[in-house]
């Protein structure tokens, strides 16, 4: 892929984006002052500027939800076109993006991307255009950062840097890769992303806080109490219930990890559907599933969709908010 290089007169930079077995490249643009703009997006993507915007996913958080608007105002592109493909390569930036969606529109090539466990199973282009740039990223010293949805017209999550661990490559179809995530979100992922701020907090109240991640410790014995019984169904075995955060623990603040309010106790099959944004309640106890998982039915989820939290109180409302806001999976604009 030969190089772009602006005309006079021109933005400091191009972007050149690649996927689905096009490429094309789009100008950067000189951007105005983010905090003109209404769209909604979380507190730490409005910084303002006076010129254009390098390249940068310093501000980014693990785990939070983007869409491609967001990033493009971000970056600094007159529009989000300049990085609707599958591959963005950002030129003042030794960086390769992959926005991967597992489920496609049926209009689209159907490539065969997923996430399981802590690795990413993805097909190049059917032209082949950037494999040996991407299986030979590490190599070259550049990066190759994750934007993932599990359903079209979805924000994305930021799962943060991948790792190439495998190449096979095709000839007459797109060529496999295998990544391995460098964070894949889990409990342990977490703490580890919170090491430095956790080491300032006194032992026994970090020892907590951790505990509190995988829902053990004061946490669960705090949600047994207010609860007693799953916050759905009513099943009151103990052994049975996970103690799951609302705002997740990862965003929030060491009161709120510890806070009863921001927890619920659930079976396991609802903890999970909650914990990845794939279900959500509203401030009536409703439950509202995500398109991500509407596609498989309910029985077999073993949840019941119809169903509520069985109580709701005044104190649970913002961090209920939080989590339909920012972690639930909702077709958005």
């Amino acid at each position: 892929m030969g190089a772009v290089q602006p005309g006079v007169g021109d933005a400091a930079s191009f972007v050149v984006a690649v996927g689905g077995g096009r490429s094309s490249a789009v100008p950067q643009a000189h951007c105005s002052l983010l905090e003109r703009e209404s769209w909604r997006t979380p507190q730490h993507l409005y910084w303002a500027v006076q010129s254009r915007m390098p390249f940068t996913l310093d501000v980014l958080e693990l785990g939070r939800l983007y869409t491609r608007p967001e990033l493009a105002r971000l970056w600094g592109y007159q529009g989000f076109e300049a990085i609707s493909r599958g591959v963005v390569t950002p030129a003042d930036s030794a960086t390769i993006v992959l926005f991967v969606t597992r489920e496609k529109q049926q209009s689209l090539t159907q490539y065969r991307d997923f996430i399981s466990g802590d690795r990413l199973y993805w097909e190049g282009q059917k032209r082949h255009g950037t494999d040996d740039r991407i299986a030979r990223a590490h190599e070259s010293g550049e990066q190759i950062h994750l934007f993932y949805r599990d359903v079209h017209h979805t924000p994305f999550r930021y799962y943060g840097q991948l790792l190439a661990t495998r190449f096979v490559r095709k000839r007459d179809k797109p060529s496999e890769f295998t990544f391995q995530l460098v964070h894949d979100l889990s409990a342990e992922d977490d703490v580890r992303s919170h090491e430095s701020e956790l080491a300032a907090i006194e032992e026994t109240e970090r020892r907590e806080i951790v505990r509190a991640r995988v829902g053990q410790g004061r946490f669960r014995a705090d949600l047994l109490r207010v609860w007693g019984e799953c916050a759905v169904t009513g099943v009151d075995r103990a052994d049975l219930l996970r103690a799951s955060h609302i705002k997740p623990w990862r965003f929030s603040s060491n009161r709120e990890r510890m806070d009863r309010f921001n927890g619920l106790l659930l079976l396991p099959q609802y903890d999970h559907l909650f914990d990845r944004g794939y279900i959500t309640f509203h401030d009536d106890g409703r439950l509202e599933p995500s398109p991500a998982i509407t596609s498989v039915p309910a029985d077999r989820l073993g949840v019941e969709l119809r169903s509520r939290l069985r109580r709701v109180e005044d104190r649970h409302l913002p961090f209920l908010e939080y989590h339909r806001e920012q972690v639930f999976v909702a077709r958005r604009g």
